[in-house]
């Protein structure tokens, strides 16, 4: 990761360092840039810190809301607010808020000109920006409807939903700052576009949200099906508005059978990109027939928001184990892992997407770390100095039970308290510990000391 450094690129009139997804691609990439983002603020909080300034934009910059190459995804806003959560002192941080916000609005539809939020439907798409709305090239509904002309009439699942779960982020930012008027506004976005993918994507035969195609007038008209009649939309993008956390009890439960199903998504060596008993999966594609590690990072983060804690680790668990059997067989840090074979391939010094698998050997193996959901936020907190005590204010945006994990170190054994009153809690290997944040909780102080 930290060897994929490229200079000089050539970034808005001056030269600049770029940590690139691989030395092969000596440019920007936005998708990619978030993640290795996110991975360097395990190792290096200044240098995930040159990366977000790196990405955002200004108000005086009146070329682009947000520095974009490649498909865009939003990672830098999550990149962002993990950044905030990692930090008691948040101050200095604050200071990127409107910054972020620009990458956002464009994204909603909302600033620069942006044609995001063309349709009625209240739907967005990102098609006439990149011809790749989620990072992953050969996914079957983006590959039909290409084949079929139809990339400026369809609104796909993931762009809807990365502008709602990217709202709810930057609205808790916002109402620490005072910004009321944001609050409201992110509010009406949430509002609009979750109605839009309930009401035109989502299908109860299929249990996925679809690809949306459009008429000329921008009115929602059918769901992007193959000859046969099948739902094109069996994949990781199908499953997105649970990640924006927006489905009901009876679809959550829908989409995560998929999701744990071993014989639907779920293979040997992670999350599959496609069902693989959808008509349309491959197991010679690029994603399709393949695992990678980035949308699977966003599914981990949501099972720690809906209390899914032990499926939370097997998809950490199955990553981190995959990865180090390639890793010690090729000496190879690969782009994916193949369904069939389980071993790795592309590119051979590939870093960006990946950067989940050290996200998560810190998550459950690294005293001194602690990871929550995208619902809850974590106001300050404190460990001493050989991590074997942990104190914590966190606030809490769901009404579900959340988990907090945290990494204590492993030579104790330890009690948990919830605002000063003891609670239970599951030591998920020696040390690591995940503690219930209970649906009625608007704010809870968590504590870890000795036995």
């Amino acid at each position: 990761m930290f060897q994929n450094t490229v200079y000089p690129l050539y970034h808005h009139g001056e030269y600049v360092i770029h940590h690139t997804p691989g030395k092969r691609w000596d440019s920007f990439y936005t998708w990619d840039s978030g993640f290795i983002g996110l991975d360097m603020l395990e190792f290096s909080p200044k240098t995930a810190d040159y990366i977000l300034d790196l990405y955002l934009s200004d108000k005086d910059n009146k070329d682009y809301a947000f520095l974009l190459h490649g498909s865009p995804v939003p990672v830098h806003l999550y990149q962002y607010y993990e950044m905030l959560q990692k930090a008691s002192d948040k101050t200095e941080l604050y200071k990127y808020y409107d910054r972020a916000k620009m990458f956002y609005d464009f994204l909603a539809g909302k600033i620069n000109g942006s044609t995001t939020a063309k349709f009625k439907s209240g739907l967005t798409t990102t098609f006439e920006y990149f011809y790749n709305c989620s990072g992953m090239d050969d996914l079957p509904p983006q590959v039909l409807m290409y084949k079929n002309n139809l990339q400026l009439k369809t609104a796909p699942c993931i762009s809807s939903s990365q502008v709602v779960r990217t709202a709810k982020l930057l609205s808790v930012i916002a109402e620490h700052l005072g910004k009321a008027e944001d609050v409201k506004a992110y509010s009406e976005d949430i509002k609009r576009i979750s109605y839009g993918l309930q009401k035109y994507a989502w299908d109860d035969e299929a249990g996925y949200y679809s690809y949306v195609i459009h008429d000329e007038n921008g009115e929602a008209k059918e769901q992007l099906r193959s000859e046969s009649g099948e739902n094109m939309n069996k994949t990781m993008d199908g499953i997105y508005p649970l990640i924006a956390g927006i489905t009901t009890d009876e679809q959550t439960n829908k989409l995560l059978s998929h999701l744990e199903s071993e014989d639907e998504m779920m293979s040997k060596v992670g999350i599959s990109a496609v069902n693989m008993k959808a008509g349309y999966y491959a197991t010679n594609g690029y994603w399709n027939g393949n695992v990678w590690f980035s949308h699977q990072w966003f599914v981990w983060k949501t099972m720690l928001d809906i209390g899914e804690a032990d499926f939370a680790y097997k998809i950490a668990k199955v990553a981190l184990d995959s990865w180090k059997r390639e890793v010690e067989y090729s000496y190879y840090t690969f782009e994916m892992l193949s369904i069939t074979t389980g071993r790795g391939g592309w590119f051979h010094n590939f870093g960006g997407l990946s950067a989940p698998v050290n996200i998560w050997a810190s998550a459950y193996f690294k005293a001194g770390t602690f990871n929550l959901g995208f619902d809850s936020f974590c106001e300050n907190y404190s460990f001493t100095d050989d991590f074997s005590r942990f104190s914590a204010d966190v606030s809490h945006y769901n009404c579900k039970d959340s988990v907090m994990l945290v990494v204590m170190n492993d030579k104790n054994d330890y009690t948990v308290t919830v605002d000063g009153e003891k609670a239970d809690f599951t030591e998920r290997s020696k040390g690591t510990i995940e503690i219930k944040i209970p649906s009625d909780k608007k704010h809870v102080k968590i504590g870890i000391q000795l036995v």
